[in-house]
C-alpha cells in the first residue's frame, strides 16, 4: 500500500488545552477564529482558538436551564443557538456581548440543531408588504430588559432541529416554528439541508431494545414544499416573530407591573394581618377606622398600630410609595400594554388574511379558526386591561383620600401641628375615604383561608397575579348600561372573553 508522505504530515495536534468539566459538544465559527463549548456543568463557553482563550462564558440559570444538548451557529457568527433539556428550551445569544437575545420553550427536548443560510430572490417581494407594519403602528416604549434583535437584511436563516420524539421542525430567523414537517423513526443525531432547500439529509439511532446494539440510519427527505413555498414560509415566519416578540414584551410589561406593585402594596395588608391577629377588641378592624373617621377618636388599639406600627413619618414614605408605584402601573397600561396590545391585533388580522388565502397557505398548516382564537383572547385582554385603568383611577381617588384623612388624624394623635388645609374635609372627601374602608377593609376569613391575608387591601393588585382565580373583588356591575347590554344580548352573553 502506497502512502503519501503530504498526507501524513499534514495531520499533526498543534495544542491541547485541560478543562475542570466534561465536554458534550462543541462547535466553530463559521466567520471567526472561535469555538462554541458547552460542558457538564451546564455551562456555555466561547474561546479563541489561539491560546485556547476564554472569551465569555454563560452559567446555567433557572430561566434558561442547565443541561445543554446542541450548538448551532447562525451563518454570519454573530448569533449563538443553544437547546437544553431541563426546560426544553432553544436560547438565542448575542456573541459579542453575551447577552442572551432570547428564549422559547418546545414541547420536545432537542437533540441536534444546523442553521442554514439561505438566499432567494423570490422573497424580495414580500419586503415592502412586511415592513407596512412599521408605518401603520406606533414605535412601542423601550423596556430595560427587551433584548435587542440581530436581523440580516439579505438573507433568510433557518433554524432547523430536531427533537427526542424525532419531529423535524423548521425553524425560520428570527426564531419561530413553521411547521412540523416530518416524523421519523429513532432519535435524531444530525441534520442538514441542501442548498436550495428541495432535500434535507438525517441521521437518526435506532435502538429496538436495550439488548440489541443500534442501528445508525442515513436517510434523504423531499422537501420540495418548502423550497416552492420559500416566500410564504418568509411572510409566516416574520409574522410569527412579530407575534412572539410581542408576547414577550407583554410579558415583561406585566413583570414591570408586579415588580411596580409587589414589595410596596403588600406591606399594607401584611401590617393589617398582624393587628387583626394581636387585637383583643371584639370590633372589626373597618369598624376601628370607621369611629375614627366620624367621632375622631381611636381606640387604643387602633392607636397603637398608627403610632408604633405605622407612624407619622412611615405613613408619608407608605403613602407616597403607593401613589408612585399606581402612576407607574397605569402609565405602563397605557403606553406598552395597550400599544403591544394593538400590535398583536394588527399582526393576527394579517395572519388571517393569509390563512384565508387558501391556495398560498393552506398546504402550510395555516389555521383560520385558531387564529381567530387568538384575536378574540387578545380582544379579551385589552378589555380586561381598560378596566384595570377604571380600578387604578378609583383606587387612587380613594388611597390619596384615605392617606391624607389618616395622616391628619395621626398628627393630631401625636399633638403635632396640622396644616389647615389637611383639616379641611368635603362631603366628597369623606365618601372617598368612607368607600376606601368598606371595600378594602373589609374582613374576609375566606380570603385569609386561600392566600394568609385577613383583608382585600388592594384591588389593583389582583388583576397583576399570575393565577387562575377569579378577582376577589370584581368591579361592580349593578346599573351598568354596559353589563346590562351584554346580559340582554343573544351572542354576547356567556362570552368569556368580555
Amino acid at each position: 500500500m502506497l502512502k503519501h508522505p503530504l498526507i501524513i504530515n499534514a495531520f499533526r495536534q498543534v495544542g491541547e488545552k485541560q478543562l475542570p468539566n466534561e465536554i458534550l459538544c462543541m462547535v466553530w465559527s463559521p466567520k471567526r477564529d472561535l469555538i462554541a463549548l458547552a460542558n457538564k456543568a451546564g455551562e456555555v463557553l466561547l474561546h479563541r482558538l489561539a491560546h485556547f482563550q476564554r472569551v465569555w462564558s454563560l452559567a446555567p440559570n433557572e430561566n434558561t436551564g442547565k443541561e445543554v444538548t446542541s450548538l448551532a451557529w447562525r451563518p454570519d457568527g454573530k448569533v449563538l443557538a443553544f437547546s437544553l433539556a431541563d426546560t426544553r428550551r432553544i436560547v438565542l445569544c448575542d456573541v459579542e456581548k453575551a447577552e442572551i437575545l432570547h428564549f422559547f420553550t418546545l414541547e420536545n427536548v432537542v437533540t441536534c440543531m444546523h442553521w442554514t443560510e439561505v438566499t432567494d430572490h423570490a422573497t424580495s417581494s414580500f419586503n415592502s408588504v412586511d415592513e407596512e407594519g412599521s408605518l401603520f403602528l406606533p414605535k412601542l416604549p423601550v423596556l430595560a430588559s427587551l433584548g435587542k434583535w440581530f436581523y440580516s437584511k439579505w438573507t433568510r436563516n433557518r433554524l432547523n432541529f430536531l427533537s427526542e420524539n424525532s419531529y423535524i421542525l423548521f425553524f425560520e430567523w428570527k426564531d419561530h416554528v413553521v411547521s412540523t414537517i416530518f416524523q421519523v423513526a429513532g432519535c435524531c443525531l444530525d441534520l442538514c439541508f441542501s442548498s436550495d432547500l428541495k432535500s434535507l439529509c438525517v441521521i437518526t439511532k435506532i435502538q429496538l431494545s436495550t439488548e440489541t446494539e443500534p442501528t445508525i440510519t442515513y436517510f434523504q427527505l423531499d422537501t420540495a414544499l418548502l423550497s416552492n413555498c420559500l416566500p410564504e414560509v418568509t411572510r409566516m415566519a416574520r409574522k410569527f416573530t412579530h407575534i412572539s416578540t410581542l408576547l414577550q414584551y407583554q410579558k415583561l410589561s406585566l413583570a414591570c407591573m408586579c415588580e411596580a406593585w409587589e414589595d410596596i402594596l403588600m406591606q399594607m395588608d401584611l401590617r393589617l394581618t398582624t393587628f387583626v391577629q394581636e387585637k383583643n377588641t371584639k370590633t372589626s378592624v373597618q369598624e376601628e377606622f370607621m369611629q375614627l373617621l366620624m367621632w375622631g377618636k381611636a381606640s387604643p388599639e387602633l392607636q397603637s398600630l398608627l403610632m408604633n406600627q405605622l407612624t407619622v413619618k412611615g405613613l408619608k414614605k407608605l403613602g407616597q410609595s403607593i401613589e408612585s408605584s399606581y402612576s407607574t402601573i397605569q402609565k405602563l397600561v397605557i403606553s406598552h400594554l395597550q400599544s403591544g396590545s394593538e400590535a398583536l391585533l394588527y399582526h393576527l388580522s394579517e395572519l388571517k388574511g393569509m390563512a384565508m388565502w387558501k391556495q398560498k397557505y393552506q398546504p402550510l398548516g395555516l389555521d383560520v379558526s385558531a387564529i381567530e382564537d387568538a384575536i378574540n383572547a387578545v380582544g379579551g385582554f385589552i378589555l380586561k386591561a381598560n378596566e384595570l385603568l377604571q380600578v387604578i383611577d378609583n383606587s387612587m381617588k380613594n388611597f390619596k383620600a384615605f392617606f391624607r384623612w389618616l395622616y391628619a388624624a395621626m398628627l393630631r394623635m401625636s399633638d403635632d401641628h396640622v396644616l389647615p388645609e389637611l383639616n379641611k374635609m368635603t362631603h366628597r372627601d369623606v365618601a372617598f375615604v368612607a368607600d376606601f374602608l368598606s371595600e378594602h377593609f373589609k374582613e374576609a376569613p375566606e380570603l385569609y383561608d386561600q392566600k394568609g391575608q385577613y383583608f382585600n387591601v388592594e384591588r389593583v393588585g389582583q388583576y397583576l397575579k399570575d393565577e387562575d382565580d377569579d378577582l376577589v373583588t370584581p368591579p361592580e356591575t349593578e346599573g351598568n348600561p354596559w353589563f346590562s347590554f351584554l346580559q340582554n344580548s343573544i351572542h354576547l352573553k356567556g362570552e368569556i372573553y368580555i
